[in-house]
Order: C-alpha cells, then sequence, then structure tokens
C-alpha cells in the first residue's frame, strides 16, 4: 500500500498528470477563450492605466494645487487642514491627500515626490474597476465584468482625468463602491451594507456632500418607487451602510471643527452648498455656462452612452424587477440634475456619470448585432490606427530632424522651442505592447463585443503611445519647473520677501515646490511690503501701473514654454535696485 501511495504521488507521476490536464483543458476551445479574454483585460488594463501616473511634474489646474497640499502635508503632517503655499485650502476633504502623501514618502527613494503622490491615481483606479466589474458580473453575468470596464475606460472623458492627482477619481471610486453595495441586498444584507456605507464615506472624504446626497437618495427611492426593494434584508443593509459611513463622516470633519469653526465652515457652507447655490461661485470660480452640459456629455460619456440607451430600450419591459436598471437609471439621473442645477461646472465633475452608463453598456456591448459590432470596430481601428501611425510619425520626425515637425495645429497646443531627448528603450516598449495588444484583439476577433473591445485597445495604444514617444514634450508645455528656474536667475542674493498679485493657486503651488518661495499675496495682505513682487495676468494685458510706476522695476518677465495666454511678470522695489545691477555687470564679466 505504502509503495502504491509513494508512486501515485512522485514527481513523475504528478508531472505527468498535471501537464495532461493543462492538455485537455487547453482542447476546450470555451477555457481557451476565456483565459484570452483574462489576458486581454490584463493587458489593455495594464497598459491603460500605468503609463502616465509618473514621468511629469504637476500640471495646471488641478495637480499643482492638490500637490502643494500634498507637499504641506508630507512637511508638517498637518493632516487635519489641507494648507496650500501657506493657506488653508478648503475646496475638498483630505482623502486623496491622506494617501498620497503616504505613498509620496513610501516612494521618496526612488521617485520624485509629485510622482509618488500620484500613484494614489491609480490605486484609486484600480479598485473602481475591480468594483465595477463585480457588480456588473453579479447583475448582467460572469462574462459582463470585461465589458463594463472597457466601457468605463474607453470613455473619452476619463482618458487624462484617470492618470491625474484628481479628487474626482476617489469619488468616482465610491461611486463605484456603493453601487457594489446595492447588488443583492436580500442574499447578504451586511456585505450590502460594508459596501455601500464604504462607498458613501469614500466619495464624502473624496469630495464632500455630493456622494452621501446621490445615494442617500438612491436608497430611499428604491423603495419607494419599486416594489421588489421594500424587504427586512434591505433595510437591514441601509442599517448596516449608516454604521459604516459613519466614522467617515465624523472623524475628519469633527478634527476640522475642533480645530477651527471658520475653517469648518469655509469648507461645509461655501465649498459645498455655496458652490451648488452659487452664492461663493464668484468667489471660488468655475461658473456653469450655458448649455455647458449639452455640449460636454455627448463627447465625454462616449462610447458608453449609445450602448447604455441600447440596453435601455432592450430590457424596457423588466423596469419593475430589474435592480441593475433601477439603481443605474436612479444614480444617473439624479447625478444628471445635479449636474444641470448646480451654479459650478467643469467637466471633470462627470465623471461619476460615467459609473452607471458603463454598467448599463455592459449587456448591450456583448450582444450587439453583427451589421452594429462590426461598425463599431471597424470606426475603432480606421481611427486609432491612424492616431497610432501620426503618433509614430511625429516621433520619427523628431529623431530625423531634432526638432518637433513645425505643423500648425501642432505647435498651436506644444511649443516649437523644444529639444527632444529620445528614449529608445520606451519607443521598444511602446512597440511591443502594441504588438501583444493587436496580437490579443486579433485572437478574440470572433468573440463577442469585438467592437468595444476594438475601441478600448485603440484607446489604451494609443495613450500609451502619447506617452512613451511625446510626454517629455507635453511635459516641458505644462510645466512649470523651467518658468520658475529662469525667474530664479534674476533674484537677488537677498530678499526680505516677495509680495504677488493675482498669482493663481497653480503658481503659487509650484513656485512654493520648484522655487521654495511663499508669497505674500496683495489680495490678503495689502499693506505687507516686500522687496519683490510678482505679477501674474494675460499676454495681452500688460500690467502697465506697475511697468510705469516709479518704486517698481521689471526685472523679469516670462511664461510657460508655448503658453501664449498667460504670463508672469517680476518687479524689484527700489531699494534692491543695486543687487539687480551688480548681477548684470557680473554676468557681462561673464
Amino acid at each position: 500500500m505504502m509503495a502504491e501511495s509513494d508512486a501515485r504521488w512522485s514527481p513523475i507521476v504528478w508531472i505527468h498528470t498535471a501537464v495532461s490536464g493543462i492538455c485537455r483543458s487547453l482542447t476546450n476551445v470555451r477555457f481557451l477563450r476565456m483565459e484570452r479574454g483574462a489576458a486581454l483585460v490584463l493587458l489593455l488594463g495594464m497598459v491603460y492605466l500605468f503609463p502616465g501616473l509618473i514621468g511629469h511634474d504637476p500640471w495646471k489646474q488641478d495637480e499643482t494645487y492638490i500637490f502643494g497640499i500634498i507637499q504641506h502635508m508630507v512637511e508638517t503632517g498637518d493632516w487635519i487642514v489641507p494648507t496650500m503655499a501657506g493657506e488653508p485650502f478648503m475646496e475638498k476633504p483630505p482623502l486623496y491627500y491622506w494617501l498620497a502623501s503616504v505613498l509620496a514618502v513610501s516612494f521618496s527613494s526612488f521617485l520624485p515626490l509629485h510622482d509618488g503622490a500620484r500613484l494614489a491615481t491609480g490605486v484609486f483606479m484600480l479598485i473602481t474597476c475591480w468594483a465595477t466589474a463585480w457588480t456588473s458580473q453579479q447583475w448582467w453575468g460572469r462574462q459582463q465584468g470585461r465589458f463594463a470596464i472597457f466601457a468605463l475606460l474607453g470613455c473619452i472623458g476619463l482618458i487624462l482625468h484617470s492618470h491625474m492627482m484628481l479628487t474626482d477619481v476617489p469619488l468616482l471610486t465610491g461611486f463605484a463602491v456603493a453601487m457594489a453595495g446595492l447588488v443583492h441586498p436580500e442574499k447578504s444584507p451586511l456585505r450590502s451594507g460594508c459596501l455601500l456605507g464604504t462607498g458613501i464615506g469614500i466619495g464624502f472624504m473624496a469630495k464632500g456632500v455630493l456622494g452621501l446626497a446621490i445615494f442617500g437618495l438612491t436608497a430611499l427611492l428604491l423603495p419607494l418607487l419599486f416594489a421588489n426593494w421594500r424587504h427586512r434584508h434591505y433595510l437591514k443593509a441601509l442599517c448596516y451602510a449608516f454604521l459604516f459611513a459613519l466614522p467617515w463622516m465624523l472623524i475628519w470633519p469633527l478634527a476640522l471643527y475642533l480645530r477651527s469653526y471658520p475653517l469648518f465652515m469655509d469648507w461645509f457652507w461655501l465649498n459645498n452648498v455655496g458652490r451648488f447655490f452659487g452664492f461663493s461661485v464668484a468667489q471660488l470660480g468655475a461658473p456653469h455656462t450655458y448649455a455647458f452640459w449639452r455640449t460636454t456629455l455627448p463627447w465625454f460619456l462616449f462610447p458608453a452612452w449609445p450602448l447604455a440607451l441600447l440596453t435601455l430600450w432592450r430590457y424596457r419591459q423588466q423596469w419593475k424587477s430589474n435592480a441593475a436598471l433601477q439603481c443605474c437609471v436612479l444614480v444617473a439621473g439624479l447625478m444628471m440634475l445635479v449636474l444641470w442645477k448646480s451654479a459650478s461646472a467643469r467637466d471633470n465633475y462627470a465623471l461619476p456619470l460615467i459609473l452607471p452608463f458603463a454598467l448599463l453598456a455592459a449587456p448591450a456591448a456583448g450582444s450587439l448585432s453583427q451589421r452594429w459590432d462590426s461598425l463599431l470596430s471597424w470606426s475603432a481601428r480606421i481611427v486609432f490606427t491612424s492616431a497610432a501611425i501620426g503618433l509614430w510619425w511625429i516621433w520619427g520626425v523628431m529623431l530625423t530632424e531634432g526638432k518637433p515637425p513645425a505643423w500648425g495645429w501642432l505647435t498651436r497646443m506644444l511649443p516649437e522651442d523644444f529639444s527632444p531627448v529620445l528614449s529608445w528603450s520606451s519607443a521598444a516598449i511602446a512597440f511591443l505592447l502594441s504588438v501583444a495588444c493587436l496580437y490579443l484583439v486579433i485572437a478574440t476577433r470572433n468573440s463577442r463585443g469585438r467592437g468595444l473591445t476594438n475601441w478600448m485597445a485603440g484607446v489604451s495604444v494609443c495613450w500609451m503611445l502619447l506617452v512613451s514617444l511625446l510626454l517629455p514634450w507635453v511635459d516641458h508645455a505644462k510645466s512649470y519647473r523651467s518658468v520658475f528656474a529662469e525667474m530664479e536667475t534674476a533674484l537677488p542674493e537677498r530678499f526680505d520677501c516677495m509680495a504677488s498679485k493675482d498669482l493663481g493657486e497653480s503658481e503659487r503651488a509650484m513656485l512654493r515646490y520648484f522655487s521654495g518661495i511663499i508669497t505674500s499675496r496683495q489680495e490678503v495682505q495689502p499693506d505687507q511690503e516686500c522687496d519683490l513682487l510678482l505679477v501674474n495676468g494675460l499676454n495681452e494685458i500688460k500690467p502697465a501701473e506697475f511697468l510705469t510706476h516709479p518704486e517698481w522695476q521689471l526685472v523679469w518677465e516670462g511664461a510657460r514654454p508655448g503658453d501664449q495666454r498667460e504670463r508672469l511678470w517680476l518687479f524689484a522695489s527700489r531699494k534692491i535696485h543695486h543687487q539687480f545691477a551688480a548681477i548684470d555687470r557680473h554676468q557681462a564679466l561673464r
């Protein structure tokens, strides 16, 4: 008996058994397709999510001031009051800043501080993709998870925002986790309550009361409108959700309230209530212009919204029983109502709206008729193949000529004065990943949903090529590093302080990061007397009041490369003119 047992577990027998099992599995076409599909999701997700998270400075508009807050947290350890360039900045709760600060410090030994901080976006996007795929599988079937991810990541409005330091990204994560909490509460009220409450908490700590308002109203309206939600398990799930959300909604607000009541009101009243009703928009900016969402949402939500409408049409007879339709339509409808009625509007505010559309798009993507699936597939191939060829062509011109191509439409966005340092390793990796994506797309060409799959592959490859081939050029145009490095050459060796006028949040944060200077803003400290004055304005409107003022002398002016709109002017007071004269004489001798 012992000999037979030993023979059964000998290495040769074990290997033979394992190899035979693998071979039998590989002969199963269904298994092979499933593995290729999983590999395709993994590869396209990797190609989409990871490039662009590192390798560039903070970019205006949001990254700059967000990183300024993160830098302050890393340097001071103050996790209660978000502070940027020496002043409290109470627009959003600090969840993103907390995680970004931890990652920035953790990876500081081999990544710049801003690159480490941006990894927080990658973490939140991974959680978002997991929650979206799981929710879609539970509602629509096992094979629908990847279509939900493709519909989510394939939306045009998400491409850039999902790679930036942006507090709207954890808000999207909160929506995804909270939506997962609405899946089958009758089977596991505790699980549903945990996910719903945690998602609401993440959204609250990301952007404020928006997520709480949307899912609070959704949770109340579901049993009022639909009978299938009127059971005690759903009530138990809501009780659990309240308990799980409570710590998120109490700990930081209470700590802020105890630290400073005015700052608490600045955050809650001005930046939450005021932005919606409009009484603080003049002070905080981002007004809601006429027809903004009508012109933004069609491209921002594409290609998810046509597929979502198709699902609504196909399942139109199941309104009274289909929980997926009920939840997605309620969340999307309430979110659109908030966006429409809000007095403040920017395209990144619509990021949470992508989620319900992506979940609704999943079943339609996998069951499109051959005609429409082929149309979407060929459209994606034509559009993204052309874009990929264009990116490689631009890289080839820079390789052969040593400078960017002087194409009018391109130089309106990116500066001509750029000396490219081309990386062959990046180009080789980009080429190999492009070939790998192409191979997997061809391998799954006969599978369901090839139209959305090809769209996602095109988006992923083109984004990866843009980052791999042209990121240094884009960073040269959008970074403030060269601007303030040039300004430093005009600074005297010693000066008491630098005042500023109309200096925006982005400029103040990057001046603090790159030069270590915190300005005394004239808007806040009008009586502060400084040796230097930095003025921010429009290129066509020069600061005449200082150019002609006898007490100030213009010593430097500049702007980001290729920026034809904004400009900075640095003035020196009369008492340090002699220092600039000495600098000029020294430079002349050199």
